[in-house]
Protein backbone atom coordinates (compact mmCIF):
# COMPACT_ATOMS: atom_id res chain seq x y z
CA UNK A 1 0.00 0.00 0.00
CA UNK A 2 2.29 3.19 0.46
CA UNK A 3 0.25 5.39 2.05
CA UNK A 4 2.09 6.42 5.04
CA UNK A 5 -0.25 8.31 7.12
CA UNK A 6 1.42 10.10 9.78
CA UNK A 7 -0.28 10.74 12.89
CA UNK A 8 2.20 11.95 14.70
CA UNK A 9 0.35 15.23 14.55
CA UNK A 10 1.62 16.85 17.79
CA UNK A 11 5.19 16.38 16.53
CA UNK A 12 4.55 17.62 13.20
CA UNK A 13 4.44 20.88 11.50
CA UNK A 14 1.28 21.74 9.33
CA UNK A 15 0.53 22.78 6.54
CA UNK A 16 -2.88 25.04 5.48
CA UNK A 17 -5.45 23.76 2.80
CA UNK A 18 -8.35 25.61 1.52
CA UNK A 19 -11.61 25.10 3.39
CA UNK A 20 -13.58 21.64 2.92
CA UNK A 21 -16.06 23.44 1.30
CA UNK A 22 -14.30 24.30 -1.84
CA UNK A 23 -13.18 20.44 -2.75
CA UNK A 24 -12.98 19.71 -6.50
CA UNK A 25 -13.41 16.39 -7.78
CA UNK A 26 -11.61 15.56 -11.27
CA UNK A 27 -11.41 11.86 -13.09
CA UNK A 28 -7.71 11.61 -14.04
CA UNK A 29 -8.45 7.95 -15.86
CA UNK A 30 -11.09 5.79 -16.96
CA UNK A 31 -10.77 1.78 -17.27
CA UNK A 32 -12.13 0.30 -20.34
CA UNK A 33 -11.45 -3.42 -19.60
CA UNK A 34 -8.58 -3.68 -22.45
CA UNK A 35 -6.24 -1.05 -19.44
CA UNK A 36 -7.91 -2.61 -17.00
CA UNK A 37 -11.28 -3.08 -14.94
CA UNK A 38 -12.95 -2.23 -11.08
CA UNK A 39 -9.86 -1.39 -9.20
CA UNK A 40 -10.60 -1.95 -5.63
CA UNK A 41 -7.29 -1.57 -3.83
CA UNK A 42 -5.69 2.32 -2.99
CA UNK A 43 -3.41 4.21 -5.05
CA UNK A 44 0.69 4.10 -3.81
CA UNK A 45 2.57 7.10 -5.22
CA UNK A 46 5.94 7.86 -5.68
CA UNK A 47 8.29 10.75 -5.16
CA UNK A 48 7.92 12.03 -8.44
CA UNK A 49 4.04 12.24 -7.93
CA UNK A 50 3.40 9.17 -10.15
CA UNK A 51 0.39 6.72 -8.79
CA UNK A 52 0.91 2.97 -9.32
CA UNK A 53 -2.49 0.50 -8.86
CA UNK A 54 -4.21 -2.91 -9.55
CA UNK A 55 -7.30 -3.38 -10.89
CA UNK A 56 -9.56 -6.47 -10.57
CA UNK A 57 -10.36 -7.52 -13.55
CA UNK A 58 -9.68 -6.41 -17.64
CA UNK A 59 -6.33 -6.39 -19.53
CA UNK A 60 -5.32 -9.52 -21.17
CA UNK A 61 -7.22 -11.76 -18.68
CA UNK A 62 -7.94 -11.10 -14.90
CA UNK A 63 -6.38 -7.98 -13.66
CA UNK A 64 -3.51 -5.45 -14.36
CA UNK A 65 -0.85 -3.45 -12.60
CA UNK A 66 -1.03 0.26 -13.97
CA UNK A 67 1.02 3.11 -13.67
CA UNK A 68 -0.66 6.84 -14.22
CA UNK A 69 1.91 9.54 -14.78
CA UNK A 70 1.99 12.23 -12.45
CA UNK A 71 -0.68 15.49 -12.67
CA UNK A 72 -3.02 12.54 -14.15
CA UNK A 73 -0.88 12.09 -17.25
CA UNK A 74 -0.55 9.03 -19.47
CA UNK A 75 -2.30 5.41 -17.97
CA UNK A 76 0.43 2.76 -18.81
CA UNK A 77 -0.06 -1.05 -18.18
CA UNK A 78 2.75 -2.54 -16.37
CA UNK A 79 1.70 -6.08 -16.10
CA UNK A 80 -1.14 -8.34 -16.95
CA UNK A 81 -2.67 -11.35 -14.97
CA UNK A 82 -3.65 -14.26 -16.77
CA UNK A 83 -3.99 -16.94 -14.15
CA UNK A 84 -0.60 -18.78 -14.32
CA UNK A 85 0.81 -15.85 -12.84
CA UNK A 86 -2.06 -14.92 -10.41
CA UNK A 87 -5.05 -13.53 -11.19
CA UNK A 88 -7.63 -10.64 -9.66
CA UNK A 89 -5.44 -8.47 -7.38
CA UNK A 90 -8.06 -6.94 -5.11
CA UNK A 91 -5.28 -5.02 -2.80
CA UNK A 92 -2.94 -2.23 -3.03
CA UNK A 93 0.97 -2.25 -4.23
CA UNK A 94 3.70 -1.71 -1.75
CA UNK A 95 6.79 -0.30 -3.42
CA UNK A 96 10.97 -0.58 -1.89
CA UNK A 97 14.14 0.83 -2.71
CA UNK A 98 14.66 0.02 -6.24
CA UNK A 99 11.58 0.71 -7.06
CA UNK A 100 10.43 -3.28 -7.30
CA UNK A 101 6.54 -3.13 -6.31
CA UNK A 102 4.79 -5.92 -4.38
CA UNK A 103 1.59 -7.22 -4.04
CA UNK A 104 -0.53 -10.06 -3.36
CA UNK A 105 -3.44 -12.10 -6.19
CA UNK A 106 -6.65 -13.74 -4.79
CA UNK A 107 -6.96 -16.35 -7.39
CA UNK A 108 -4.43 -18.74 -9.52
CA UNK A 109 -2.13 -20.41 -9.43
CA UNK A 110 -3.67 -22.60 -6.77
CA UNK A 111 -5.39 -20.45 -4.27
CA UNK A 112 -3.54 -16.64 -5.09
CA UNK A 113 -0.03 -15.48 -5.17
CA UNK A 114 2.54 -12.99 -3.28
CA UNK A 115 4.05 -11.45 -6.41
CA UNK A 116 6.55 -8.62 -7.14
CA UNK A 117 7.21 -6.42 -9.87
CA UNK A 118 10.62 -5.17 -11.23
CA UNK A 119 10.80 -1.57 -11.11
CA UNK A 120 9.77 0.23 -14.32
CA UNK A 121 7.50 -2.47 -16.05
CA UNK A 122 10.22 -5.18 -15.24
CA UNK A 123 9.57 -8.86 -14.87
CA UNK A 124 6.80 -10.34 -12.97
CA UNK A 125 7.72 -12.90 -10.32
CA UNK A 126 5.75 -14.77 -8.09
CA UNK A 127 7.12 -15.07 -5.09
CA UNK A 128 4.76 -17.51 -3.24
CA UNK A 129 1.34 -19.12 -4.13
CA UNK A 130 -1.21 -20.06 -1.42
CA UNK A 131 -2.33 -24.06 -1.86
CA UNK A 132 -5.27 -23.48 1.04
CA UNK A 133 -3.59 -25.27 3.86
CA UNK A 134 -1.19 -22.02 4.30
CA UNK A 135 -3.74 -20.31 3.54
CA UNK A 136 -5.75 -19.23 -0.13
CA UNK A 137 -7.12 -15.98 -1.90
CA UNK A 138 -5.79 -13.13 0.00
CA UNK A 139 -7.40 -9.35 -0.79
CA UNK A 140 -5.20 -7.28 1.42
CA UNK A 141 -1.83 -5.46 0.78
CA UNK A 142 1.73 -6.30 2.42
CA UNK A 143 3.24 -4.97 4.58
CA UNK A 144 7.16 -4.81 5.24
CA UNK A 145 9.10 -5.18 8.08
CA UNK A 146 12.67 -3.29 9.12
CA UNK A 147 14.77 -6.73 7.46
CA UNK A 148 12.16 -6.92 4.52
CA UNK A 149 9.92 -9.57 5.63
CA UNK A 150 6.64 -9.10 4.27
CA UNK A 151 3.56 -9.94 6.13
CA UNK A 152 -0.21 -9.93 5.22
CA UNK A 153 -3.43 -12.15 5.30
CA UNK A 154 -5.27 -14.33 3.31
CA UNK A 155 -9.35 -14.28 3.66
CA UNK A 156 -9.47 -18.12 3.83
CA UNK A 157 -7.60 -21.26 4.15
CA UNK A 158 -5.57 -22.64 7.00
CA UNK A 159 -6.66 -25.09 9.18
CA UNK A 160 -10.63 -24.32 9.69
CA UNK A 161 -10.91 -22.34 5.93
CA UNK A 162 -11.36 -18.91 8.22
CA UNK A 163 -7.73 -17.32 6.85
CA UNK A 164 -3.95 -16.76 7.95
CA UNK A 165 -1.74 -13.97 8.89
CA UNK A 166 1.41 -14.96 7.07
CA UNK A 167 4.91 -13.76 6.77
CA UNK A 168 7.28 -14.28 3.86
CA UNK A 169 11.34 -14.42 4.62
CA UNK A 170 12.75 -11.25 2.99
CA UNK A 171 16.02 -13.70 2.39
CA UNK A 172 14.60 -16.81 2.15
CA UNK A 173 11.52 -16.71 0.70
CA UNK A 174 9.70 -19.14 3.37
CA UNK A 175 6.13 -18.50 3.60
CA UNK A 176 5.30 -18.99 7.11
CA UNK A 177 1.53 -19.35 8.38
CA UNK A 178 1.80 -16.74 12.03
CA UNK A 179 -1.98 -17.21 12.83
CA UNK A 180 -4.99 -18.94 11.49
CA UNK A 181 -8.52 -17.81 12.51
CA UNK A 182 -10.97 -19.94 14.04
CA UNK A 183 -14.41 -18.33 13.60
CA UNK A 184 -14.34 -17.89 17.36
CA UNK A 185 -11.72 -15.54 17.27
CA UNK A 186 -12.45 -13.99 13.38
CA UNK A 187 -13.32 -15.13 10.60
CA UNK A 188 -12.32 -13.70 7.10
CA UNK A 189 -9.48 -11.25 7.56
CA UNK A 190 -9.98 -8.70 4.23
CA UNK A 191 -7.46 -5.52 5.41
CA UNK A 192 -4.34 -5.21 6.06
CA UNK A 193 -1.75 -5.65 8.81
CA UNK A 194 -0.45 -2.21 11.14
CA UNK A 195 2.32 -2.74 13.52
CA UNK A 196 3.05 -1.05 16.69
CA UNK A 197 6.39 -0.22 18.73
CA UNK A 198 6.84 -3.70 19.94
CA UNK A 199 6.26 -5.41 16.86
CA UNK A 200 2.92 -6.88 17.66
CA UNK A 201 0.25 -6.85 14.26
CA UNK A 202 -3.28 -6.11 14.54
CA UNK A 203 -5.87 -6.23 11.99
CA UNK A 204 -9.73 -7.13 11.18
CA UNK A 205 -11.77 -9.59 10.05
CA UNK A 206 -14.83 -9.34 8.29
CA UNK A 207 -16.52 -12.44 10.14
CA UNK A 208 -16.07 -14.13 13.05
CA UNK A 209 -16.26 -13.36 16.82
CA UNK A 210 -19.11 -13.70 19.07
CA UNK A 211 -21.92 -12.60 16.54
CA UNK A 212 -20.33 -13.62 13.85
CA UNK A 213 -20.02 -10.02 12.83
CA UNK A 214 -15.93 -9.48 12.92
CA UNK A 215 -13.72 -8.36 15.41
CA UNK A 216 -10.23 -6.74 15.48
CA UNK A 217 -7.01 -8.66 16.47
CA UNK A 218 -3.68 -8.66 17.62
CA UNK A 219 -0.67 -10.78 16.84
CA UNK A 220 2.36 -10.99 18.80
CA UNK A 221 5.50 -10.10 17.84
CA UNK A 222 7.29 -12.83 15.69
CA UNK A 223 4.24 -14.73 15.47
CA UNK A 224 3.16 -14.76 19.14
CA UNK A 225 0.24 -14.74 20.91
CA UNK A 226 -3.01 -14.18 19.02
CA UNK A 227 -5.88 -11.94 21.00
CA UNK A 228 -9.14 -11.02 19.55
CA UNK A 229 -9.43 -7.30 21.32
CA UNK A 230 -12.80 -6.65 20.47
CA UNK A 231 -16.08 -8.25 18.40
CA UNK A 232 -18.72 -6.37 16.83
CA UNK A 233 -22.09 -6.87 17.86
CA UNK A 234 -24.20 -5.11 14.86
CA UNK A 235 -26.16 -2.50 15.92
CA UNK A 236 -24.46 -1.25 19.42
CA UNK A 237 -21.02 -0.76 18.11
CA UNK A 238 -20.80 -1.33 14.56
CA UNK A 239 -20.38 -4.77 11.94
CA UNK A 240 -18.58 -6.20 9.29
CA UNK A 241 -15.21 -4.50 9.29
CA UNK A 242 -13.65 -4.65 5.98
CA UNK A 243 -10.58 -2.58 5.67
CA UNK A 244 -7.01 -1.98 7.89
CA UNK A 245 -6.70 0.01 11.12
CA UNK A 246 -4.66 3.43 11.28
CA UNK A 247 -2.61 4.30 14.54
CA UNK A 248 -1.80 7.35 15.85
CA UNK A 249 0.96 8.32 18.16
CA UNK A 250 -0.62 7.53 21.24
CA UNK A 251 -1.43 3.88 20.15
CA UNK A 252 -4.70 4.10 19.66
CA UNK A 253 -6.44 2.12 16.59
CA UNK A 254 -9.20 3.50 14.21
CA UNK A 255 -10.98 2.02 11.21
CA UNK A 256 -14.50 1.48 9.78
CA UNK A 257 -17.51 -1.01 9.75
CA UNK A 258 -19.47 -1.94 6.75
CA UNK A 259 -22.54 -2.38 8.56
CA UNK A 260 -24.14 -1.87 11.59
CA UNK A 261 -24.47 1.06 13.81
CA UNK A 262 -27.77 3.21 15.23
CA UNK A 263 -28.73 3.25 11.16
CA UNK A 264 -27.13 0.07 9.90
CA UNK A 265 -25.08 1.77 7.49
CA UNK A 266 -21.38 1.55 8.98
CA UNK A 267 -19.70 3.32 11.26
CA UNK A 268 -15.94 5.20 11.83
CA UNK A 269 -14.32 3.88 15.05
CA UNK A 270 -11.24 4.46 17.66
CA UNK A 271 -9.97 1.43 19.94
CA UNK A 272 -8.18 2.84 22.68
CA UNK A 273 -4.87 1.44 22.88
CA UNK A 274 -4.19 1.60 26.82
CA UNK A 275 -7.79 0.36 27.73
CA UNK A 276 -8.97 -1.99 24.72
CA UNK A 277 -12.15 0.17 24.98
CA UNK A 278 -14.06 0.85 21.17
CA UNK A 279 -16.25 4.04 20.52
CA UNK A 280 -17.93 4.97 17.80
CA UNK A 281 -16.61 8.53 16.70
CA UNK A 282 -19.23 8.69 13.55
CA UNK A 283 -22.39 6.72 12.65
CA UNK A 284 -23.79 6.52 8.71
CA UNK A 285 -27.25 7.60 7.92
CA UNK A 286 -27.46 7.30 4.29
CA UNK A 287 -27.34 10.96 3.68
CA UNK A 288 -24.01 11.17 4.99
CA UNK A 289 -23.00 7.99 2.93
CA UNK A 290 -23.02 4.31 3.73
CA UNK A 291 -21.25 1.03 3.51
CA UNK A 292 -17.30 2.71 4.18
CA UNK A 293 -14.74 -0.25 3.28
CA UNK A 294 -11.38 1.46 3.03
CA UNK A 295 -9.18 2.57 5.79
CA UNK A 296 -8.92 6.00 7.20
CA UNK A 297 -6.29 8.51 6.96
CA UNK A 298 -4.93 11.16 9.24
CA UNK A 299 -3.88 14.86 8.36
CA UNK A 300 -1.79 16.82 10.83
CA UNK A 301 -4.86 18.26 12.30
CA UNK A 302 -6.00 14.91 13.46
CA UNK A 303 -9.10 14.70 10.84
CA UNK A 304 -9.36 11.33 9.47
CA UNK A 305 -10.77 10.84 5.78
CA UNK A 306 -12.35 8.09 3.79
CA UNK A 307 -14.49 6.79 1.69
CA UNK A 308 -18.02 5.17 1.43
CA UNK A 309 -19.60 2.59 -0.64
CA UNK A 310 -22.85 4.17 -1.40
CA UNK A 311 -25.73 6.35 -0.06
CA UNK A 312 -25.82 9.97 -0.21
CA UNK A 313 -27.53 11.67 -3.29
CA UNK A 314 -27.18 8.89 -5.96
CA UNK A 315 -26.30 5.56 -4.00
CA UNK A 316 -22.12 5.25 -5.70
CA UNK A 317 -20.50 6.38 -2.78
CA UNK A 318 -19.03 9.38 -0.87
CA UNK A 319 -15.15 10.95 0.12
CA UNK A 320 -15.55 12.09 3.61
CA UNK A 321 -14.01 14.22 6.11
CA UNK A 322 -14.61 13.57 10.24
CA UNK A 323 -13.48 15.95 12.73
CA UNK A 324 -10.25 15.66 15.38
CA UNK A 325 -11.99 13.76 18.33
CA UNK A 326 -14.77 12.79 16.82
CA UNK A 327 -16.00 15.80 15.56
CA UNK A 328 -18.46 16.77 12.71
CA UNK A 329 -18.75 14.40 9.43
CA UNK A 330 -18.82 15.98 6.66
CA UNK A 331 -19.48 15.20 3.10
CA UNK A 332 -16.44 16.27 0.49
CA UNK A 333 -17.87 14.78 -2.59
CA UNK A 334 -20.82 12.30 -4.18
CA UNK A 335 -19.90 10.31 -6.70
CA UNK A 336 -22.85 10.38 -9.61
CA UNK A 337 -21.91 7.27 -11.59
CA UNK A 338 -20.63 9.34 -14.54
CA UNK A 339 -17.42 10.26 -12.16
CA UNK A 340 -17.22 6.95 -10.72
CA UNK A 341 -18.63 4.68 -8.78
CA UNK A 342 -18.14 2.55 -5.22
CA UNK A 343 -14.81 3.69 -4.14
CA UNK A 344 -13.61 0.32 -2.16
CA UNK A 345 -10.17 1.68 -1.49
CA UNK A 346 -8.95 4.33 1.06
CA UNK A 347 -7.33 7.85 0.35
CA UNK A 348 -3.52 8.70 -0.74
CA UNK A 349 -2.25 12.55 -0.52
CA UNK A 350 0.71 14.47 -1.99
CA UNK A 351 2.75 17.32 -0.85
CA UNK A 352 -0.36 19.78 -2.06
CA UNK A 353 -2.45 17.89 0.33
CA UNK A 354 -4.40 16.54 -3.00
CA UNK A 355 -6.35 13.41 -2.24
CA UNK A 356 -6.18 10.35 -4.85
CA UNK A 357 -7.87 7.58 -5.16
CA UNK A 358 -10.10 4.67 -7.50
CA UNK A 359 -13.86 3.67 -8.04
CA UNK A 360 -14.85 0.25 -8.50
CA UNK A 361 -17.73 1.52 -11.52
CA UNK A 362 -18.90 4.20 -13.27
CA UNK A 363 -16.82 6.43 -15.83
CA UNK A 364 -17.33 6.56 -19.37
CA UNK A 365 -17.25 3.19 -19.49
CA UNK A 366 -18.49 1.67 -16.06
CA UNK A 367 -15.08 -0.09 -15.77
CA UNK A 368 -13.94 2.67 -13.00
CA UNK A 369 -11.77 5.88 -12.50
CA UNK A 370 -9.51 7.02 -11.18
CA UNK A 371 -9.48 10.52 -9.32
CA UNK A 372 -8.11 13.36 -7.06
CA UNK A 373 -9.59 15.73 -5.16
CA UNK A 374 -8.53 19.06 -4.30
CA UNK A 375 -8.89 21.88 -1.83
CA UNK A 376 -10.29 19.51 1.13
CA UNK A 377 -8.30 21.43 4.04
CA UNK A 378 -6.33 18.04 4.04
CA UNK A 379 -3.63 19.60 6.24
CA UNK A 380 -0.15 17.56 5.31
CA UNK A 381 1.42 16.30 7.80
CA UNK A 382 5.41 17.81 7.51
CA UNK A 383 8.58 15.53 7.41
CA UNK A 384 11.19 17.31 8.99
CA UNK A 385 13.41 15.51 11.20
CA UNK A 386 11.84 12.34 9.90
CA UNK A 387 15.22 9.45 9.50
CA UNK A 388 15.90 7.81 6.22
CA UNK A 389 14.78 4.40 6.37
CA UNK A 390 17.00 1.57 6.15
CA UNK A 391 14.48 0.45 3.02
CA UNK A 392 11.39 1.86 1.52
CA UNK A 393 10.19 -1.39 2.22
CA UNK A 394 9.81 0.22 5.89
CA UNK A 395 7.43 2.61 4.17
CA UNK A 396 4.04 0.33 5.68
CA UNK A 397 5.53 0.28 9.35
CA UNK A 398 4.69 3.44 9.95
CA UNK A 399 2.48 5.49 11.74
CA UNK A 400 -1.40 4.44 10.51
CA UNK A 401 0.67 2.57 7.98
CA UNK A 402 -3.42 2.34 6.61
CA UNK A 403 -3.89 5.50 6.22
CA UNK A 404 -2.39 6.81 2.90
CA UNK A 405 1.05 7.80 0.95
CA UNK A 406 2.52 10.68 1.21
CA UNK A 407 4.47 12.52 -2.23
CA UNK A 408 7.68 14.61 -0.85
CA UNK A 409 9.72 16.24 -3.23
CA UNK A 410 12.71 14.49 -1.99
CA UNK A 411 13.35 11.04 -1.42
CA UNK A 412 10.44 9.89 0.22
CA UNK A 413 11.02 8.95 4.06
CA UNK A 414 8.59 7.51 6.57
CA UNK A 415 8.21 7.50 10.76
CA UNK A 416 8.30 3.83 11.08
CA UNK A 417 7.53 1.92 14.54
CA UNK A 418 9.89 -0.34 13.93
Amino acid sequence: MNRFTLAAVSALAMITAAPASAATLTTLATFNRTNGGGPTGSLTIDAAGNLYGTTSLGGRSRGTVFKLSANGGTLTTLANFTGPNGASPYGDLTIDAAGNLYGTTSGTSGRGTVFRLGANGGALTTLATFTGGNGANPLGSLTFDAAGNLYGTTSRGGSTDNGTVFKLDGISGTLSTFATFTGENGASPRGSLTFDTAGNLYGTTLRGGAQDLGAVFKVGADGGARTSFITFDGKGNGANPYGSLTVDAAGNLYGTTSGGGANGWGTVFKLDGISGVLTTLATFNGANGANPVGSLTFDAAGNLYGTTLGNNTNNVGTVFKLGADGGALTTLASFTGGNGASPYGSLTFDAAGNLYGTTFGGGNTGNGTVFKLSDTGFVVPAVAAVPEPATWGLMLVGFGLVGAAMRTRRRSTTVTYA
